[in-house]
């Protein structure tokens, strides 16, 4: 399979442009150490609460920063999550004080306990208050700042292109959208090829596809149709 070229992001280089996706319960230290033996271009963290990273609460803010770990040359980025501007610069700002080299914001994940607070996917339903956010964390840190979308909330609202071509103004230095609206959630297959309204912007960042690649084939399939 013929890969793109490798990308580097501000001062960090990344191995083969094949990149592992943030999951919950599961990219955790442990597990980013075993893929990067495997060969991963990049890891991205779990996805980090930015009010729980600030909270005062010694435990909970403890349990947090250990998702956001960082270990030597490991290509890592950490994806934080939130509505509010202030704890979102204030979680960029502690995690790049962390290590970490990337910075990824999430406004893809669809589960409700995410949503209902104004976070992850549901920020696709107000792109002016999405890029309050972008705004607020690109201009809080020195690393580059990353983007995680989907396709849109639902049918009615799929504006990936918009928020994709806002962030590109807004200095976000790589995209990733996953093929899918909100409303979907990981039902059916994922539409790599609606990913194209956004490949197709003039001057966009790198673009990553994301969504059931889960081996060589679906790699290939994913980059010929996005």
């Amino acid at each position: 399979m013929q890969l793109p070229d490798p990308l580097r992001l501000g001062d960090t280089p990344l191995g083969p442009p094949v990149f592992l996706a943030p999951m919950a319960g599961i990219t955790d230290l442990p597990f980013r150490r075993a893929v990067a033996r495997f060969g991963a271009g990049l890891m991205v963290s779990e996805m980090v609460a930015s009010t729980e990273m600030v909270t005062p609460r010694p435990s909970t803010r403890a349990s947090v920063r250990a998702k956001a770990l960082t270990e030597g040359t490991l290509p890592v980025s950490v994806q934080i999550a939130g509505r509010e501007a202030g704890p979102m610069a204030q979680t960029a700002r502690m995690v790049e004080d962390m290590g970490t080299r990337i910075i990824d914001i999430n406004m893809g994940c669809p589960a409700k306990k995410v949503t209902g607070g104004l976070s992850g996917a549901a920020l696709m339903r107000d792109l002016d208050h999405a890029l309050s956010l972008i705004d607020a964390v690109v201009g809080a840190v020195g690393v580059p700042v990353t983007l995680k979308m989907r396709l849109g909330w639902d049918d009615d609202c799929r504006n990936a292109a918009d928020l994709a071509a806002r962030a590109r103004d807004a200095g976000v230095a790589m995209l990733t959208v996953h093929g899918r609206t909100r409303a979907q959630f990981y039902k059916g297959q994922a539409d790599w090829q609606a990913i194209r309204t956004v490949a197709d912007l003039p001057g966009r960042p790198p673009l990553v596809a994301n969504g059931d690649v889960t081996d060589g084939a679906s790699a290939r399939a994913a980059l010929a149709r996005s």
